[in-house]
């Protein structure tokens, strides 16, 4: 599965954990609209993460 998958199904599972909350208590937007930079940051993120599942280190 690529990183990118990984994130967005992070993202979503993080906004069914926080009603679709962001950390401000405002309503998250849509996958698709977060813009490359956020988008970019949640797919760091999931390699990151990928990366020491499997063994490896968790740096990117």
């Amino acid at each position: 599965m690529m990183a990118g998958e990984l994130a967005r199904i992070a993202y979503e599972a993080y906004g069914e954990t926080t009603g679709h909350r962001n950390f401000r208590g405002e309503p998250m937007p849509d996958w698709t609209d977060l813009g490359d930079t956020i988008q970019q940051a949640w797919t760091n993120a999931a390699a990151a993460v990928a990366r020491a599942a499997s063994g490896g280190e968790a740096t990117s």
